[in-house]
């Protein structure tokens, strides 16, 4: 049953659900919990299994995070709190719960690899085959819950995987392109800091600047030529004039240059929603020039990804939260594009929820969300 609903009373972010879940449900302890480990190319993936009490088979979710953190530069994993949470309290409505550390993070093997939306699907797709081989997990009910980024890793997945992907469950996620999403977030977020139109103006400049310094072909010259003529001379000329002039910003001594531009706006309050202190300085002063041409590689279609290219071929249930207050991504629009995308799928079996009062965190503390959440899985498994 498709249906839309307001409930009384999503660089990016984590959050989880479960039913009548209060601070103390840890210390009752319903559940068994395994420690399991599953291939993922050359890696092997640590994991959490939390499991009812009652024999199996069951049917599973595996969580599926946001982009990095901004605090630790790398996604969350077993040890999240969110994570912890959600398992400890959809367990005791029948459901199998996988958290696992991604590559590089925990007790996973490897390297933290870039973040790359194609990876982190065959990254998904490998902890539900996991799942899926387990004696006390249905391997026909094994759905992806994944929170902002995390939600279009899930419709991807979902879209690639139809016989596998029994049902997602998508928070806070966007229905714009990734960079779209990420120039929509910073001018937003900007401006909910009380900031001039001007300051916003300045902030996404250097956002769509940063998206096509990663870009083999940028998407933004026309827009940032027009905000530059606008704002006059400013940092952002010496920027425009490395990514787009010469294209050569892979170079030593246009890697040097970038770096002291960036120093040199990163305590303006206008660059906070940029986060140049904690994502893209550390990065960059690690780099060489070959690490950023291969980022660049790397980054060019994860940064054109869109939903309209795999939503619009998801058949399984889906239920899908947004925040009406979300500043990281437009509720308004993503959620008509969410339907529009399903719609034109042919799903019928969906339903989207957005929440009064509400920002990106949707998590387990939200009201009403964890009921809404288990009265869907109910009527799905």
């Amino acid at each position: 049953m498709r249906r839309a609903s307001w409930l009384v009373a999503i660089a990016i972010m984590v959050a989880a659900c479960g039913r009548n879940a209060t601070n103390d449900v840890s210390n009752d302890r319903p559940w068994t919990e395994r420690e399991v480990t599953f291939p993922y190319g050359a890696d092997d993936l640590f994991g959490v299994l939390t499991l009812p009490p009652r024999r199996g088979p069951h049917p599973a979710i595996v969580l599926i995070d946001g982009g990095a953190s901004t605090t630790t530069g790398v996604r969350n994993g077993t040890a999240s709190t969110a994570f912890i949470n959600f398992s400890h309290a959809m367990v005791l409505d029948g459901y199998a719960v996988l958290r696992y550390d991604p590559p590089g993070v925990g007790r996973s093997t490897g390297k933290y690899p870039i973040e790359i939306i194609d990876d982190r699907v065959a990254e998904s797709i490998a902890a539900l085959h996991h799942l899926q081989t387990q004696p006390d997990v249905r391997a026909d009910k094994v759905g992806l819950w994944g929170a902002s980024q995390g939600s279009w890793v899930n419709f991807k997945a979902a879209a690639e995987y139809p016989d596998d992907v029994s049902f997602v469950i998508s928070v806070s996620g966007a229905g714009i392109s990734v960079a779209d999403q990420q120039v929509w977030g910073v001018e937003t977020q900007t401006r909910a800091a009380g900031l001039s139109e001007q300051d916003v103006a300045k902030a996404g400049l250097f956002a769509r600047l940063l998206i096509d310094s990663q870009l083999t072909d940028p998407i933004y010259r026309e827009d940032t030529a027009r905000i530059a003529a606008n704002l006059g001379p400013g940092p952002w000329s010496d920027f425009s004039a490395i990514v787009y002039a010469s294209r050569d910003s892979a170079s030593l001594g246009s890697l040097d240059d970038v770096i002291a531009i960036l120093e040199g706006i990163q305590d303006e309050p206008w660059t906070r929603a940029l986060y140049l202190k904690e994502l893209y300085l550390p990065r960059l002063r690690s780099a060489t020039p070959a690490d950023i041409a291969a980022i660049r590689q790397a980054l060019d279609a994860s940064l054109r990804t869109d939903p309209k290219d795999f939503m619009s071929k998801v058949r399984c249930p889906v239920l899908a939260f947004f925040g009406e207050d979300d500043i990281v991504q437009p509720t308004k629009t993503s959620a008509a594009l969410f339907e529009k995308y399903l719609s034109a799928a042919g799903n019928s079996d969906f339903e989207i929820i957005v929440m009064p009062g509400v920002g990106h965190g949707i998590d387990w503390t939200t009201p009403r969300y964890n009921d809404a959440v288990s009265r869907w899985l109910a009527d799905h498994t």
